[in-house]
Formats: C-alpha cells, sequence, structure tokens
C-alpha cells in the first residue's frame, strides 16, 4: 500500500511539472527530430520509463519461474496437496489394474 502511495505522489509530480512547463522544444535523437510541448516529452519519457523497468521486472520473474526459484523445495499448500496425491493414487490404481495387481 505505501508503494502505490508513493508511485500514485511521483505520478502527480510529474503531471504538475509537465502541466507547468508547456512551452515547445526540438528533441533530437540520431536522425529523428521531434517538436512537442515538455508536458507531451515529460510524459512520454515517463511512460518510456515505466514499460522498460516493467519489462526488466518481467524477465526477471520469468527467468525465476524457469529455474524454479522460489517454488523449488517449499511443500504444496494443503488445498493442492489432497488432490495431487489423490490424483498420484489414482494413476498408481489404474497402473496396478493394467498390469495384473501391484509389483
Amino acid at each position: 500500500m505505501l508503494l502505490l502511495i508513493i508511485l500514485s505522489v511521483l505520478l502527480l509530480a510529474v503531471a504538475i511539472f509537465a502541466l507547468e512547463n508547456a512551452q515547445p522544444v526540438t528533441v533530437r535523437f540520431l536522425y529523428w527530430e521531434l517538436q512537442a510541448s515538455v508536458a507531451v516529452v515529460t510524459i512520454a519519457a515517463t511512460a518510456a520509463g515505466v514499460l522498460i523497468a516493467g519489462l526488466i521486472g518481467l524477465v526477471s520473474r520469468l527467468r525465476r519461474w524457469k529455474r524454479g526459484g522460489a517454488t523449488r523445495g517449499a511443500p504444496l499448500p494443503s488445498v493442492y496437496r489432497s488432490s495431487a496425491s489423490s490424483s498420484a493414487e489414482g494413476i498408481d490404481r489404474a497402473r496396478e489394474n493394467q498390469s495384473g495387481g501391484p509389483g
């Protein structure tokens, strides 16, 4: 909740800054040239930063998930444990029936 409040305050500060600075500026990047107000440039830069940070966080989570990071070795919650054990028992019984008995 605290993080949400901090992010809201920062977003509000960026919006106020952008609205207070409406002068046109020219942005040059490599061969591109764009003329827009400081408000548009500020909001676009903030949005690009949020997008890049989100993508980096997503890649980090996917790598951790692929490795089995936080869930490796952790027991299943009781809700899943009972259904997992009952389905495993059902598979064992089906194999016994197919092979003619245990062992």
